[in-house]
């Protein structure tokens, strides 16, 4: 199991994010401000705002994260190839690509690969995590979208966009970890509170995709100080 000694410890597990449809630059501007205030790895903006958080934040380490096919996922390899080289060039550090869930489900498993290999081709250098909507797979399923992944090339298996509005299974993240033991996991889609993010780590999420990101931190500061106060330093979660 995984532990956590301090807020310190898990934030830098946290990608802050803001994939609001309706979010502006001043939002944006909030975003990363609460990245340094509490020293979360990454933030998570739309290819719009790829420049404009990067410039916010060029005086950091925070990473800046974005999105290609997002949410569906079932535009063309040629399409998420040439959003991915954009957001690239307007300096995004990492890529959330998601998968063509529709083409994964008609067993159309080229398709799949074709456009994992193309994406990875053109963010060479780069971080690329993808996106596979686990909620909505079997075992079965995952298994076998995660030995695609894994043979692809990918960094990062990330199990969801957060659409669903369903929490990561930590028995998914188990799996995955299981069937492709090089590639990290990115846990995310209503990830709330600390104790959730607690659980998914010690099932073996590296990061932690979310938009609570503050909360969550000060969430675990408070259980954290009352536990300096009422027993031994260190929990194990």
């Amino acid at each position: 199991m995984m532990k956590i000694n301090s807020s310190e410890e898990l934030a830098i597990k946290i990608e802050h994010t803001n994939l609001n449809n309706l979010a502006k630059k001043e939002d944006i501007e909030h975003l990363t401000k609460k990245a340094k205030e509490y020293g979360f790895c990454a933030v998570v903006v739309s290819p719009y705002f790829v420049e404009y958080a990067k410039n916010l934040l060029k005086d950091t380490e925070i990473k800046v994260v974005t999105v290609v096919g997002f949410p569906l996922g079932f535009t063309s390899p040629e399409s998420k190839e040439k959003e991915a080289e954009i957001a690239i060039n307007s300096g995004a550090d990492e890529i959330d690509m998601v998968v063509n869930i529709q083409a994964f489900k008609s067993e159309d498993y080229d398709t799949v690969t074709k456009e994992i290999e193309m994406v990875r081709k053109v963010t060479d250098g780069k971080i690329l995590k993808v996106i596979i909507e686990a909620e909505h797979l079997n075992d079965e399923e995952i298994i076998k979208i995660s030995e695609i992944i894994r043979d692809a090339g990918a960094d990062y298996i990330k199990t969801s966009t957060g659409m669903s509005g369903q929490s990561p299974k930590a028995a998914n993240i188990v799996l995955m970890r299981k069937i492709a033991p090089n590639i990290k996991v990115k846990a995310s889609g209503a990830v709330k509170d600390y104790k959730t993010s607690i659980r998914l780590i010690s099932s073996g999420a590296d990061r932690i995709g979310t938009s609570s990101g503050d909360l969550i931190i000060e969430e675990y500061k408070r259980i954290y100080d009352k536990q300096l106060m009422d027993g031994p330093k260190g929990f194990m979660k």
